[in-house]
């Protein structure tokens, strides 16, 4: 299955383990600080994008002599840099599958910015395909319809939030169920947890986005 990964600046801490090794030879795009991240792993996007207002002038000088294709923008914009990235993909690259790396914690605006983005109708297509991942999360995004969840070995929990007006929302065989729940403002259904290892969904309207996830401190 054909994918694409992109990197964003996001802490390094938080990033899934040995990330750069495991995929060192599949396609990236860099977004801002993200493509400086993986010239430091020997890995060369093959787009970096964004206005590199996190770079030091010698880290943005090493990006310029590296790279052969930087979408440089003003930092006084209306798109975020991991908006012109999506467009990119979009226009530049086929591919089934959209990984995104360095896009959850540090700033919660950028977050929670990296994930409504996906509510905006240009991006609708995405849906299905991307996914956000990180240290502890997997985070999967679904438009209306009956959908089967597979579980992540590592990973415990169960967590579904509507983006967006949902309606029909039923959560048919997890260890808490949920039937035909409607709601027209956004709404965390956490904690829950797989039965098996292949679960089942379905809505009527909106989007919704699933997070499997794991604690990964112990106090």
């Amino acid at each position: 299955m054909k994918s694409l990964n992109i990197l964003l600046g996001g802490p390094i801490e938080l990033l899934p383990d040995k990330i750069f090794e495991k995929l060192h030879d599949n396609l990236w795009l860099g977004v801002d600080r993200g493509a400086l991240r993986l010239l430091k792993h020997g890995i060369y996007p093959q787009i970096a994008v964004g206005d590199f207002d996190s770079v030091s002038t010698m880290e943005h000088a090493e990006i310029l002599t590296q790279l052969r294709d930087i979408r440089q923008v003003k930092p006084e914009k209306d798109e975020t840099d991991f908006e012109l990235a999506l467009k990119i993909a979009l226009a530049k690259f086929s591919f089934e599958e959209l990984h995104v790396y360095g896009a959850t914690g540090g700033r919660l605006d950028h977050f929670l910015s990296n994930i409504w983005v996906l509510t905006q109708t240009k991006f609708t297509s995405l849906i299905g395909k991307i996914k956000f991942y990180d240290r502890g999360n997997t985070l999967s995004f679904y438009l209306p319809g009956e959908h089967s969840i597979q579980k992540e070995t590592d990973k415990r929990y169960l967590g579904f939030m509507n983006l967006t007006p949902v309606s029909g929302l039923t959560l048919i065989d997890e260890k808490y169920h949920l039937k035909n729940w409607h709601s027209n403002v956004p709404f965390s259904w956490s904690s829950n947890e797989f039965v098996g290892t292949t679960n089942h969904f379905k809505f009527e309207t909106g989007i919704i986005l699933v997070i499997q996830s794991k604690d990964t401190q112990k106090i």
